[in-house]
């Protein structure tokens, strides 16, 4: 895909919201890596693959014991290349709980070369409402399975939380026949006063998948809004996740965990805007990089004038694994209050030696004692999982990852 084969779409796209998109796109041109945002992620090899914008959705036989395998709850929607399937999803009947699939296409005009491409070709996606003061138990569960396809499965979703509400939403990209795939989505979220959200984003797709995702979140009042991102396969994966307090006394966290090897690239980039007092946000990155697999993070946090009384920290930290591996590292803060605690900060470490002994003394391999070291590190953010099945899932996966048993 390149400008010209954007261009060879317009006459084909007849909404006039998406049409604007499109030639918003166009005028924007492709990411290059001569952009700042982009200094080292190269979006053009993602290109090189020969995905498509738009295709026609493959016919997948993919039985139910399948979905099973990889949903802990039961409580799914899932997506087979971009559309929804009824058949397969298992979404309990709630009160209080709307879900649609719908493009969810805007009319905003943004600056933003992906987010223009995914306004124009969206296909189904995710509308989830949750009424004011319903407490879901149940994990929702949101499946992106790709299988055999070569268009950019493109989701727009838009999640709303009303007050006093709590929930918890876990997705996963997925693949189903280890094909190369590319997933471009779009997803934004409002939480309503004194409610409470938890995510969680799993992507396990393979080492020829690849993503590009955008999740904006906006707070009101003495809401709670927690995304933890798991990024344990895939080619290249860019993740660009951007909260607003616009009220007082907000909660953001933001997690992530990347398992990067051989090739691997993982790109995370976050933005806290702190607008209005009295708020905190915690934000925690590790990073696990082996083989030639390159780590990407850049965390920025911004506190305006008016937002005193903010307590705002970042933290990155990786472990490097193999001499060849590499990590490129940007904490950022921009304070215009003078009343706040803010604090950030990167590490970039090796494993120990005397560590590898102590354990190498008691009997234990030095690969297997490798790998304990490492999963210890990524424990921290393990252990933030609130709910038990999904974090038994992901310590038997990432244990696999490192070819231990726990």
């Amino acid at each position: 895909m390149n400008i010209d084969t954007l261009k060879e779409y317009t006459p084909k796209v007849i909404e006039s919201t998406r049409q604007n998109s499109l030639m918003q796109a166009i005028a924007l041109g492709i990411p290059s890596m001569k952009n700042e945002e982009w200094k080292y992620t190269y979006y053009n090899k993602i290109l090189q693959q020969g995905f498509a914008p738009t295709y026609t959705p493959a016919t997948v036989n993919i039985k139910k014991d399948f979905i099973d395998k990889h949903s802990v709850s039961g409580n799914n929607i899932v997506f087979l290349n971009g559309i929804y399937q009824p058949e397969l999803s298992s979404l309990k009947p709630s009160a209080g709980v709307v879900f649609t699939n719908t493009a969810n296409t805007s009319e905003q005009i943004s600056n933003d070369f992906l987010i223009e491409l995914n306004n124009a070709f969206a296909t189904d996606g995710l509308y989830l409402e949750i009424s004011d003061n319903v407490i879901l138990t149940d994990l929702i569960e949101v499946l992106y399975i790709q299988s055999n396809t070569s268009g950019i499965i493109q989701h727009r979703n838009k999640i709303k939380i009303g007050k006093h509400a709590q929930v918890s939403l876990a997705e996963y990209y997925i693949s189903y026949d280890n094909l190369p795939v590319y997933v471009n989505n779009v997803t934004h979220i409002e939480i309503d006063e004194r409610a409470i959200f938890d995510s969680y984003k799993i992507q396990d797709g393979g080492e020829v998948f690849y993503i590009t995702e955008q999740t904006f979140v906006q707070q009101a009042k003495n809401s709670t809004a927690t995304v933890n991102t798991f990024s344990l396969s895939g080619a290249i994966t860019r993740n660009v996740l951007q909260f607003d307090s616009q009220d007082e006394r907000t909660l953001s966290n933001m997690n992530g965990l990347y398992l990067l090897k051989k090739n691997e690239h993982v790109d995370n980039r976050t933005l806290v805007n702190h607008n209005a007092p009295n708020c905190e946000s915690n934000e925690l990155y590790k990073g696990i990089i082996d083989g030639n697999a390159v780590g990407v993070f850049n965390g920025k946090i911004r506190v305006a004038q008016e937002a005193q009384k903010t307590n705002a920290f970042q933290s990155n930290r990786n472990i490097l694994l193999s001499e060849d591996a590499a990590i490129y590292t940007k904490p950022q803060l921009e304070i215009f209050a003078d009343d706040v605690k803010c604090s950030h900060g990167a590490t970039i470490a090796q494993i120990e030696e005397s560590e590898l002994f102590y354990l190498q003394a008691r009997g234990i391999g030095k690969d297997v004692a490798r790998g304990l070291l490492v999963y210890a590190f990524a424990g921290e953010l393990l252990e933030k999982i609130k709910h038990e099945a999904l974090k038994l899932s992901l310590k038997k996966r990432i244990a696999d990852l490192l070819n231990i048993e726990i």
